[in-house]
């Protein structure tokens, strides 16, 4: 496999279409490749390689333009896979995930950023790894993350001081069009 030549292990091998690391694997040794192959084809046509990047893992919600506090994860797993996001209650979540406002603010500046220049608006996430060198390296833009108890969104919220309610109805609110919300709409009952 010329990714395995060309990015040398361990790397990361996963499906092109799926989210929440389903059939990703990190590989360390050419032995393991066909097997990971085999499971990342098992979720669709195309298979994306990645150079792996051995560090922290930190992500940034991005809410209507602005970053959320960052979050770095922790987990006893091989890396941050589906059971790690979903099932395991020995993944730590530090947030805000930086030492000082100053790297905080150098996350927050990549996310937006991030966001923007691929034509984002609205809500997401943007994940990052943080090499030997400590410099953020963006791995993905996530524009359709998960809200469910374990999810990273709803937790930098709520380090925000923004609570699941008040979350939901702000995702909402950058779902509907910008000449939708200046439209003035006059609702009508029938008392009858």
């Amino acid at each position: 496999m010329i990714a395995a030549e060309k990015f040398g292990f361990p790397l990361i091998l996963k499906p092109a279409e799926e989210g929440s690391s389903i059939g990703m694997s990190k590989v360390f040794e050419h032995e393991e490749l066909n097997d990971a192959v085999r499971l990342a084809l098992d979720f669709g046509r195309f298979a994306l390689a990645e150079r792996c990047i051995i560090g922290d893992e930190m992500t940034v919600a991005v809410l209507q333009g602005e970053a959320l506090p960052s979050i770095r994860i922790e987990t006893p797993r091989v890396f941050y896979d589906y059971r790690a996001k979903y099932e395991s209650d020995r993944t730590v979540y530090h947030c805000p995930g930086t030492a000082d406002s100053e790297a905080e603010q150098k996350y927050a500046d990549l996310a937006v950023a991030a966001f923007a220049e691929l034509g984002c608006s609205g809500w997401g996430r943007v994940d990052f790894m943080a090499g030997s060198d400590g410099q953020p390296q963006v791995i993905e833009v996530n524009t359709v993350p998960g809200m469910t108890s374990h999810s990273l969104v709803p937790m930098a919220a709520k380090q925000a001081g923004i609570d699941f309610e008040e979350l939901c109805w702000r995702i909402l609110e950058t779902s509907i069009g910008q000449d939708l919300r200046a439209t003035h709409i006059e609702v009508a009952a029938n008392d009858a």
